[in-house]
């Protein structure tokens, strides 16, 4: 098919506009739902971020720069925190509800379930969404009409969730907005010549058994998302791992037709997960890393490493997550499927 006429192509392609529209709307101006939902979740000493799938792996990098600055919070999927953890919520807690539809099964049942008793904050990407009427204050991500599976999206909520996580510990806008903007250039010169740049990891990826994403810390929401969009857009048999949870059985079950792929950022963790799949490489297993670092080449000709931008690591999965999606796009044209299209899934999910 003509990718002309592929919305997850023009929505992958969407990305550094998204985010200078997040930029705008948060960083270059006064934003008061951001200034109210930073007073009302630092008045709370427990933050509850909920989420399903990709709106939960979105709050990962924020996730981790809460827990390092000393700010107690939790991070739990919305279905399992429904049904079997929704009593443990303290009265001194807030929640932040994302729901890049706003409308998914689990956030409307745990919306009525809240009810007043705690204050909410909404991330979403529909205005008329259930979640945006409901919340106590809502932070929009901004991405625009979503025609195909999540990629834009994502990329917008981590942003969203990256601004308000800073906006809690006090972090200069300034500082946070030079990563955004540094985000929006690698991604602009990436897209210009992206085929030339993901071919020899096409070809490293294509026909693998079974393909297995790593990370640690922020990296696991590049390595989670990247696992859900190779199940949606090329169907193939894909797993999104911690990179210690790794070495814990799936180790032992990898052989040369399968893939490995790693995050690994600049950050507290980047040696071990670049030193894990340098040694699953000389293993035989076909391996591929996305890092910021100078590394050189991995072991084996069976090895690639593809340089990204030079982010703090709780940023790099703004643009860390841009070539999978483009990979696993090219994946879906060779095994004849448009890319993007759910034929079982919807859009958004309204069953629990």
């Amino acid at each position: 098919m003509e990718l002309q006429n592929n919305h997850l192509y023009h929505e992958i392609l969407e990305e550094p506009s998204v985010l200078r529209k997040i930029h705008q709307e948060y960083i270059g101006k006064t934003s008061p739902s951001l200034d109210e939902a930073i007073r009302i979740l630092n008045k709370h000493e427990m933050i509850i971020m909920v989420g399903m799938a990709t709106s939960m792996y979105g709050c990962i990098p924020a996730q981790c720069m809460l827990s390092s600055g000393g700010k107690p919070n939790y991070l739990v999927d919305a279905a399992e925190f429904l049904n079997y953890h929704l009593e443990m919520t303290p009265k001194n807690a807030a929640f932040v509800l994302v729901s890049q539809s706003g409308e998914s099964a689990e956030i409307i049942h745990l919306l009525d379930k809240i009810g007043k008793g705690w204050q909410t904050v909404g991330v979403y990407n529909n205005d008329q969404s259930t979640l945006a009427k409901q919340c106590t204050v809502g932070l929009p991500i901004f991405a625009g009409a979503q025609l195909a599976c999540g990629s834009k999206t994502n990329t917008a909520t981590i942003a969203v969730m990256n601004i308000l996580a800073e906006g809690l510990l006090g972090t200069p806008q300034a500082k946070v907005g030079e990563q955004v903007e540094r985000a929006i250039i690698w991604l602009e010169e990436f897209f210009k010549n992206w085929e030339a740049r993901i071919e020899p990891a096409v070809d490293l990826l294509d026909n693998s058994a079974y393909t297995v994403f790593i990370g640690r810390g922020p990296g696991l929401a590049s390595a989670y998302f990247s696992s859900v969009l190779f199940r949606e857009v090329p169907k193939v048999v894909a797993e999104g791992l911690p990179a210690a949870t790794f070495r814990h059985g799936l180790r032992e079950m990898m052989t040369p037709d399968h893939r490995i792929v790693a995050f690994a950022p600049s950050g507290k963790t980047t040696e071990k997960v670049i030193q894990l799949t340098e040694e699953m490489n000389r293993l035989g297993i076909p391996s591929m890393i996305f890092t910021n670092q100078q590394v050189v080449r991995l072991p084996t000709n069976d090895g690639l490493v593809f340089q990204t931008a030079a982010l703090a690591e709780n940023y790099s999965p703004l643009v860390d997550i841009a070539p999978p999606q483009l990979i696993g796009l090219k994946l879906a044209l060779k095994r004849g499927l448009e890319p993007g299209k759910l034929v079982i899934s919807d859009y958004v999910t309204k069953v629990e």
